[in-house]
């Protein structure tokens, strides 16, 4: 997947990894988030009150002081990577996003769709969505979009549609130049509707592909001792019936 995803950095589509995150990475979330800025806010008004600047420089070295120790704890860490990852999906969200406003509203809306759906699927079933790795799927649904319609636009602003079907007859009044040129923008017109045509088809395979995906994880896998726990009550029931014939004999 990864192969097919490589031209869309060059067309602005920034695949965004989380980065092996260091020490410092960890302090600079902890104390720079909406949360620590209040409390921070809220610390130094505390210390201005008390002993004016001096009490706010103590305030906020206290601060800053206990936002760092509090690093080391993993349960800090941990919602400091939901933090990170939450970033990176809002980032490369809005890159996507950026990418099919020229599509129009009918792509865009069938984007969001495959993204919730991707979102399902990652709540429902986390190691399917990373199996068939469905968000670099949407990565190649926008790079697909973006090209379908750089094809279009490509195909109206040269006046393709206004091009006869076939060449026509040998005209007196053209020169062979012209005719050449003509020719090959038939030729080039009839190459970027074929484009067109497959980019549309793909599109559509991604759409069924997520969609076949959804079905899958939605739809619960059947238990192999089904029966059995049946068959076992069953058995229990026909050996107590035994037991009591025996009994009344």
């Amino acid at each position: 997947m990864a192969t097919q995803l490589s031209p869309a950095k060059d067309q602005g589509l920034v695949l965004v990894t989380p980065p092996t995150q260091t020490a410092l990475t960890y302090v600079r979330g902890a104390l720079f988030n909406p949360v620590s800025l209040s409390v921070m806010a809220f610390a130094v008004c505390v210390g201005v009150g008390y002993a004016g600047l001096v009490g706010a420089l103590v305030a906020m070295a206290v601060f800053i002081g206990i936002g760092s120790s509090a690093t080391k704890y993993r349960f800090v860490r941990r919602q400091l990577d939901r933090q990170f990852e939450y970033r990176v999906r809002q980032r490369r969200e809005a890159d996507r996003m950026r990418l099919l406003k020229p599509a129009g509203p009918v792509r865009q809306q069938q984007y969001i769709d495959l993204r919730d759906l991707v979102a399902e699927i990652e709540r429902t079933d986390a190691n399917e969505a990373n199996r068939f790795e469905l968000q670099d799927l949407l990565d190649h649904f926008v790079q697909l979009a973006m090209n379908h319609q750089r094809c279009l636009d490509s195909l109206r602003l040269a006046g393709g549609s206004d091009l006869p079907r076939a060449m026509p007859l040998p005209d007196p009044h053209r020169s062979t130049r012209r005719r050449e040129i003509m020719q090959r923008r038939l030729i080039h017109r009839d190459e970027c509707v074929r484009r067109i045509e497959r980019l549309a088809d793909e599109l559509e395979a991604v759409d069924e592909l997520v969609r076949l995906v959804a079905q899958r994880v939605a739809c619960p896998m059947l238990d192999g001792d089904l029966d059995r726990e049946i068959e076992r009550r069953l058995w229990e029931l026909d050996e107590v019936d035994a037991a009591l014939d025996q009994l009344s004999a």
